[in-house]
């Protein structure tokens, strides 16, 4: 089979990309590059120059391949057009060209911020979709966009992970860094809010899982490591594979936004986009759970990583890589 990957230079996309590469499944592995090839370099994939934005260019990436991996996205940007553009613009333009030339597969990565936190248990797929940040909202719109154009022809599978963690990568990072250095600032009482997490590797399989399935129209299935964790769990799994103890430091969600505000107002002043401001931290004060029982039963899906194997070859990773 052909594929091809948008996003196979970013964290999630570069895993995918490297397990296809591996695959005697996949003769050809096409990867849209806009400029540095990063964690793909010197690997055997077809390189197609250019971006989503290029028509003609995604006209050529698609021609005569049985599979897309849509797995390209901005997840945080000064203003929701922005976000827009990256997410819903460019989405539309690749299923657009995808229809039109006939891939019969397709796999979006949208996220659990599409569908919003969690008020009373783990959010299954028919729960109303209710984002907070403009990120989410982009990601529920994108959806939208791809239920309007289905065309009844295409198998699309729209994948929505939780927060991901793993090798190369470089948010949820901040916190194993910070670990590593003995502190950790915790949000709550380290009990609540509780989260849904998942492993790089396991979001992998899930794709491939759904590469497979060939029924028609759209299909939209939460994955996660089947398992609601608390931010107590996961310091403790994360001293355990250090070998060292961390402070927590508990921080109560009404401080949050106050911080947060202090935060967005400083990087305002110095022209910068802060990773902490008052929309992220609506976010970090809420609960953000899902199941994936849908995923299992039609998927095929189980996951292969706990909290623990996930967490260890994540940090393993990191030091090996002088990230830690």
């Amino acid at each position: 089979m052909k594929a091809f990957v948008t996003g196979g230079t970013g964290f999630i996309g570069s895993h995918l990309a490297d397990h296809l590469m591996e695959s005697n499944d996949y003769s050809e592995v096409r990867c849209l590059i806009r400029n540095n090839e990063k964690w793909l370099k010197g690997k055997p994939f077809t390189r197609i120059k250019g971006d989503l934005d290029d028509l003609a260019v995604l006209k050529k990436a698609v021609k005569d391949v049985d599979v897309i991996f849509h797995i390209a996205g901005r997840v945080k940007a000064p203003t929701y057009a922005d976000l827009a553009h990256a997410n819903v613009d460019a989405t539309e333009n690749l299923l657009r060209i995808a229809q039109k030339e006939g891939v019969p597969k397709v796999v979006v990565l949208s996220s659990l911020a599409a569908a919003g936190p969690s008020q009373n248990g783990p959010l299954s797929e028919d729960a109303p979709m209710n984002p907070i940040s403009n990120y989410g909202k982009s990601k529920k719109q994108m959806e939208h966009v791809i239920h309007d154009l289905a065309d009844g022809e295409t198998s699309i599978t729209i994948l929505r992970p939780p927060a991901v963690y793993g090798p190369r990568e470089d948010q949820i990072y901040s916190f194993f860094k910070m670990a590593d250095k003995r502190l950790c600032p915790i949000i709550g009482d380290g009990n609540r809010p509780r989260i849904s997490m998942i492993y790089v590797g396991d979001v992998v399989n899930a794709i491939l899982n759904a590469a497979d399935q060939q029924e028609k129209g759209v299909h939209t299935y939460f994955i996660t490591d089947d398992t609601i964790h608390t931010w107590d769990e996961i310091r403790g799994t994360t001293e355990t594979v250090l070998g060292k103890k961390s402070v927590p430091i508990y921080i109560k969600p009404k401080y949050v936004k106050k911080i947060a505000k202090t935060v967005e107002k400083t990087a305002s002043f110095f022209g910068i986009y802060p990773v902490l401001n008052r929309e992220k931290a609506k976010e970090l004060i809420l609960e953000w759970t899902c199941s994936t029982e849908k995923a299992k039963n039609e998927l095929g899906y189980e996951p292969e990583y706990s909290l623990g194997e996930g967490i260890s070859r994540t940090i393993h990773w990191y030091q090996r890589h002088h990230w830690l």
